[in-house]
């Protein structure tokens, strides 16, 4: 395929995952149903229902139109496309019908593997990033695995005794048990995706160490945004967790971010692919660790006050009283600006040692420049500072006759 047509059939699915998306969209709005909260509302609007297929889609459409040869876009357009044909199937297999129909059975067939598109591109992505190809041409068995795992579960779901979401119908060419299916078949079919998974990590991890600065930072943006991904679900997990007591407005808020985080994913993509130099990622993840543990620490410190200034003034009063959230809001107020400096400085030594280095370099110099007047003397630690914290090839200081 030429690059000219690469292009247009990119936003041919672009435009087909919109009119979709959008279609999906009003169905669920315009439709009887639960009564659901605005958060909940917002998550389903931004994010399953038409945001995510619509932004997956375009911005896959922007990295082929840009790069056509490279196979990350295609592999951001195949979930944009899965989540709109599982939004419609969602509102074709509602209830059941009298009988099974071809068209039917034809609808449920691809119900049963339509998620292949999701999960596998996910893991291949990072197989691919940045430069749309593996590593090495020995990584190439790992899309051969994930293309036989794929080929072999849509042919398998096919010919399954039965087929049907929450109903079932008997499968008129089916012979496979559910048994069989759900017993050896898929522990043999899940530890092999499992290698896929963990392989496509690997291979990451290994360009990365292989790589030089452009791809470095490029591998730096996907790591980032997977990491953020990665935070976010572990709060959500624990907000909405079935035995948790977190309320349904929590509950959306934590549900809102989540789809926000997986949106972030490929636009960390697109932005590392296009447009790498346009952001410092370092000054970003730095930035970011701060002030997660800085937040982390201040609420810690927060709740930790009023449950011990509660526990106080309930013994002495025998009732609570609202002067622990106002004193704890003080104390966290009188915190914030010396423990973001010490927060700032640790994770500067360990993590960003050269730059805090540097930095300490450059104040030690401010101090000699203003207590030294010997010009040789200055000259030389001039070069030796430029030495230590930009670490050139040669320095010469070249200085312009002053007239007596």
């Amino acid at each position: 395929m030429s690059d000219r047509n690469a292009t247009r059939l990119a936003w041919l699915l672009c435009l087909l995952c919109v009119v979709g998306a959008t279609i999906t969209l009003a169905s669920w709005l315009i439709g009887p149903g639960e009564q659901y909260s605005l958060m909940e509302r917002m998550s389903a609007i931004i994010g399953w229902n038409w945001g995510m297929p619509i932004i997956f889609s375009a911005l896959a459409a922007l990295l082929i139109t840009r790069r056509p040869r490279n196979r990350v876009g295609w592999l951001l357009m195949s979930p944009a496309l899965a989540l709109v044909v599982d939004n419609s199937l969602s509102l074709f297999l509602v209830t059941p019908p009298p009988a099974l129909t071809p068209g039917l059975w034809l609808a449920i067939w691809v119900d049963s593997w339509h998620w292949l598109f999701i999960i596998f591109p996910i893991f291949l992505i990072q197989l691919h990033f940045p430069t749309g190809r593996p590593p090495t041409p020995r990584w190439n068995w790992v899309n051969w695995l994930a293309m036989g795992l794929g080929v072999f579960f849509i042919a398998l779901s096919a010919f399954t005794e039965s087929v049907g979401p929450d109903w079932t119908f008997p499968n008129p060419i089916g012979f496979v048990p559910e048994a069989v299916l759900n017993g050896p078949i898929l522990i043999i079919w899940g530890l092999a995706l499992v290698a896929v998974a963990v392989a496509s990590v690997i291979s990451l991890f290994i360009r990365y160490r292989r790589s030089q600065i452009v791809e470095r930072q490029q591998i730096k943006w996907l790591l980032y945004a997977s990491g953020i991904l990665v935070l976010v679900y572990a709060v959500v997990y624990f907000v909405t967790a079935p035995d948790s007591q977190g309320s349904s407005f929590a509950s959306g808020w934590a549900n809102l971010l989540l789809v926000l985080s997986i949106l972030a994913l490929p636009l960390a993509i697109t932005i590392a692919i296009l447009r790498y130099q346009l952001f410092d990622i370092d000054v970003i993840i730095r930035k970011t660790a701060v002030y997660t543990v800085l937040t982390a620490l201040l609420a810690l410190v927060y709740f930790g006050m009023i449950v011990v200034l509660q526990s106080v003034f309930e013994a002495i009063s025998g009732q609570q009283s609202p002067i622990s959230i106002v004193l704890s809001t003080l104390v966290i107020a009188a915190l914030f600006t010396p423990l973001r400096r010490r927060v700032q400085d640790f994770i500067d030594r360990r993590f960003y040692r050269r730059r805090y280095d540097a930095e300490k370099t450059l104040a030690a110099f401010g101090q000699f420049v203003r207590d030294e007047t010997d010009m040789e003397a200055l000259t030389a630690e001039l070069q030796r500072v430029v030495n230590d914290t930009m670490q050139p090839e040669r320095a010469t200081v070249w200085l312009k006759g002053v007239k007596q």
